[in-house]
């Protein structure tokens, strides 16, 4: 397997990871009776350099920034890299221009903060039934050691307010601290749970990133592009253009190029910069699925990085395998016999385009599968067929049918919303809902139906009637033919709407 997938798909992992018909639902008619605590995801909490200076936040580079040093430094040493091949000097100049860059988010060999970084997490001093905090921590750090601080928090909360319980909600990463906290603390002080697009099952690109089984795909790049275009004469020329691409067999080539090139600079770029930038971060190791977790271990530890000394990494890493990895749908199953627990997912959108994950449904983060806990999704651009279909329970069935609910972890208690992107804020007024119902809810008793649909104009969820939708195959030439056509066509209606300006 090429070093070359597994560096660019690593790149592009990084960016992400820092990166109606019917009548809408009304959520009301809850009490809430203790606090809430939300533990929010990746990059949500902001990190110092100096903890005791807030004027130190740790921030990404600006996209100025970010496109000078593109233009000014790594595409001319990409030109002189065609011209001379010196390996070498191309990867020095990527990781002397980057790491600069990105040098506040390093963490040490250690899996522990830089000295001095970290998160500023006051306590409150004022606390009632009815107050909703932000738990804010370091997302970069070991699960395991955050949910000592959460523990920390929670005995204040409950202290100061007065009540013997809180009600815990999160999204993505969060849902990974609850986990280890119930793991370590059990969940006597946990009233109810809403997991809102749980990453407590990984996300597949990360594992295969760090197992060093990644490979680019051409066409699902192509598919992330044009939905990630949006809407407008502008975005549909660029899409003309990207199908024109893919026709001619552009990304393929693209693919190819890279290849060549970050194959030969992988082994520096991975030490120098990939893995000090995200390998030592605990949390991207327990953002790593199951099925992926042993081979990238040995991947980075015994192979790429086996001169260095990752011991106390790696002995974080095991712990939560242990701890709370292994353990993590049976804390779940615990908790939801004895209190209510509602898990929200989110499908609609191709996933990030890298090996098999081009043919999956997500949230242009995570997967639909794992943020669902088990649903069985079809392949992106299709949906289930007849045979498929044949003797399953279609209220489990999406109405695209391109979910299955029903071999979730829990398919009573997980609801879909489509058209929302990971990062959208859509669940958050249901939360309460869920956290403080007098009864037991499922998809059948709650307000919401068990698949929704996102509407990004009204700011509203509704119920679900879109139909199955799937491309007819056409031949070659009747492809390029109708390509050109509308190209045409896009291209007339673009300027059209240039000089009407």
């Amino acid at each position: 397997m090429k070093l070359s997938k597994k560096i660019f798909s690593l790149c592009l992992a990084a960016l992400m990871l820092f990166s109606l018909s019917a009548t809408a639902f009304a959520a009301d008619g809850v009490t809430q009776t203790c606090p809430v605590i939300y533990v929010p995801g990746i990059n949500t909490s902001t990190v110092y350099t100096d903890v005791n200076d807030l004027s130190t936040a740790a921030r990404l580079p600006d996209e100025d920034t970010f496109l000078a040093v593109m233009k000014n430094d790594i595409i001319p040493a990409i030109i002189a890299y065609t011209q001379n091949s010196d390996s070498d000097a191309l990867a020095v100049v990527i990781s002397s221009r980057f790491t600069p860059l990105f040098e506040d988010w390093f963490m040490e060999n250690t899996g522990d903060p830089k000295e001095g970084s970290g998160v500023h997490n006051p306590l409150p001093s004022r606390v009632t039934a009815k107050s909703t905090l932000t738990f804010q921590y370091d997302w970069r750090c070991d699960p395991v050691a955050v949910a000592e601080k959460l523990n920390d928090y929670i005995n204040h909360i409950t202290d100061k307010s007065g009540c013997d319980k809180v009600a815990l909600s999160c999204h993505s990463l969060g849902s990974i601290i609850i986990i280890s906290y119930l793991a370590k603390y059990g969940n006597d002080k946990v009233s109810a749970l809403v997991l809102d697009t749980p990453a407590c099952e990984g996300a597949t690109y990360t594992g295969c990133l760090l197992s060093g089984d990644s490979t680019l795909n051409a066409s699902a790049i192509t598919y992330f592009l044009e939905n990630t275009l949006g809407k407008s004469e502008t975005n549909d020329l660029m899409a003309s253009i990207l199908e024109l691409f893919n026709v001619a067999g552009v990304p393929e080539l693209f693919t190819l190029f890279f290849d060549k090139i970050i194959g030969d600079i992988a082994p520096v770029i991975y030490k120098e910069f990939l893995i000090p930038l995200l390998g030592c971060w605990p949390s991207i190791w327990a953002l790593t699925p199951d099925a992926y977790i042993d081979g990238a271990m040995t991947y980075i530890f015994d192979d790429l990085m086996k001169d260095e000394d990752y011991s106390a990494l790696r002995e974080k890493i095991e712990n939560y395998n242990k701890t709370v990895r292994a353990r993590r749908d049976q804390l779940l199953k615990d908790f939801d016999s004895e209190k209510n627990l509602a898990v929200i997912s989110r499908y609609g959108f191709p996933s990030v385009p890298i090996s098999d994950m081009g043919d999956l449904i997500g949230d242009y983060t995570i997967e639909t599968r794992s943020s669902s806990l088990g649903a069985t999704t079809a392949p992106v651009g299709t949906y289930f067929d007849d045979r498929y279909l044949v003797g399953k329970n279609m209220k489990y069935i999406s109405p695209d049918r391109t979910v299955d609910a029903s071999t979730c972890l829990f398919p009573e208690k997980t609801w879909f919303i489509k058209n929302a992107t990971h990062s959208m804020e859509v669940a958050d007024p249901y939360y309460n809902y869920f956290l403080f119902a007098e009864e037991e809810l499922t998809c059948d008793t709650a307000i919401i139906g068990r698949f929704t649909l996102y509407d990004s104009e009204s700011q509203t969820l509704t119920e679900d009637t879109t139909e199955p939708v799937k491309a007819e195959k056409e031949s070659p030439i009747d492809s390029l033919v109708a390509f050109i056509k509308n190209l045409i066509e896009r291209i007339g209606n673009f300027f059209k709407a240039l000089f009407r300006k």
